[in-house]
């Protein structure tokens, strides 16, 4: 197990290890963070696409991820309990003559403390999606017709069988990974390929992360997989979900499912954000959001 002390000072980073697991849960657990990135599993299954770097100032831990597709490196919120704007303050001095760029992201909580100080500019693709869980359980009232018409549909034409994912099932969800790339050509669109791996990933240390899943057999065959964790005390984050599209009602059926059997203890769900894609915010504002999380990227240095 790493710790503190084996982080450089800033403004020097090393590569987030595997290793670094029980120092960041715990430091995340004590914060009780709000957006989606904040969790060991997103920062580590997505680290070969957006690496992550670790560094410390004093007791603080510092963590830079480099965002695609901007292609640039930024800080996610500092692992800390003290005032962030003094700590902004303090690391854009020590940065001075070190050419070393502070892009802050994911500011939510003091957006409008630093734009008094800095420049301050809303990341709307990567705002976070929150839902009522006994909303997406339910799918209550006219505003859920369509979703209930969907999973009806699908119930009605095959014969669906819901599972909590474990060990016994891993197989058959990389193999629907599989074919669910091969449907989209996922080797040719380089964010598919780093979900494809990022995917990979969350289910080669499936069992040593601190994730849970569902999925769905239709007809036999499993169809559709979803995997999540506690992003905080009352919100569970989800940070994959799939099913084969040329199933109708298949999508609506798994997200109703998982959140039936394993998110109602939570009061929340963060759905992660859109990234401005124009079909994948349709259908995330479909499900009708309890609030947005939102996210900035502030210039400090």
């Amino acid at each position: 197990m790493n710790g503190t002390n084996d982080l450089p000072e800033f403004p020097e980073f090393r590569k987030l290890e595997f290793e670094d697991k029980a120092l960041l849960e715990a430091l995340f657990k004590e914060m009780q963070p709000q957006i989606s990135e904040l969790t060991f599993t997103n920062l580590y299954v997505w680290n070969g696409a957006e690496p992550v770097q670790l560094s410390r100032y004093d007791k603080t831990i510092l963590m830079q991820r480099r965002k695609i597709p901007e292609g640039k490196n930024v800080l996610l919120p500092p692992l800390t309990k003290e005032p962030i704007p003094i700590l902004l303050e303090e690391l854009r001095k020590a940065a001075v003559g070190s050419r070393f760029e502070i892009l802050l992201y994911g500011i939510d909580s003091i957006a409008g403390e630093l734009s008094g100080r800095y420049r301050v500019e809303p990341d709307r693709d990567n705002w976070d999606y929150v839902y009522l869980s006994s909303d997406l359980a339910d799918l209550p009232g006219d505003k859920y017709h369509s979703k209930r018409n969907f999973i009806t549909r699908c119930l009605a034409e095959h014969k669906c069988e819901y599972v909590n994912l474990d060990a016994s099932v891993v197989n058959d969800c990389l193999q629907l990974q599989t074919e669910w790339c091969n449907l989209r050509q996922c080797g040719s669109i380089p964010s598919l390929e780093a979900e494809n791996k990022a995917i990979k990933a969350i289910f080669e240390k499936y069992a040593q992360l601190a994730v849970f899943g569902g999925a769905v057999y239709v007809d036999g065959k499993l169809e559709a997989f979803t995997l999540a964790e506690s992003l905080n005390s009352d919100t569970a984050v989800t940070h994959f979900e799939k099913a084969n599209p040329q199933i109708t009602g298949l999508y609506q059926l798994i997200n109703q499912l998982f959140c039936q059997n394993k998110l109602r203890a939570f009061t929340y769900v963060n759905r992660e954000q859109d990234l401005g894609i124009p079909g994948l915010r349709k259908a995330k504002l479909s499900y009708h959001p309890h609030h947005m999380v939102e996210k900035y990227i502030s210039t400090i240095a």
